[in-house]
């Protein structure tokens, strides 16, 4: 590889980096409180600096399917359709989640 080769690259990682850093036409980088409205909403795509906390799941190819399903019904992608089922879950259990709420902020 040659000097010429190894300084383009280099060059185009310092220019992604700063993309990232400054947003751009398509992604521009939005402020703390946009961000929080963003999150709140569930629609942060295509908005530097208001991801969303990600975990990695596996279900069942039942559940998956479910998911799947009842999302597509609904008018909704996977992600608003689990977050739909924990909103409701965590509604009907706010008397437990204010237990262990309790309990881990007193030990």
């Amino acid at each position: 590889m040659s000097k010429k080769d190894l300084t383009s690259g280099l060059d185009a990682t310092i220019k992604s980096s700063l993309n990232q850093k400054q947003g751009s036409r398509q992604h521009p980088t939005v402020s703390a409180q946009e961000a929080q409205e963003r999150r709140a909403a569930g629609k942060t795509q295509g908005a530097k600096g208001a991801a969303m906390p990600r975990i990695n799941l596996a279900f069942t190819e039942e559940n998956y399917n479910f998911i799947k399903r009842f999302a597509r019904c609904r008018g909704d992608n996977m992600t608003d359709f689990v977050n739909h089922i924990i909103d409701d879950y965590r509604e009907e259990h706010i008397k437990e989640f204010e237990k262990i709420e309790a309990f881990i902020n007193n030990t």
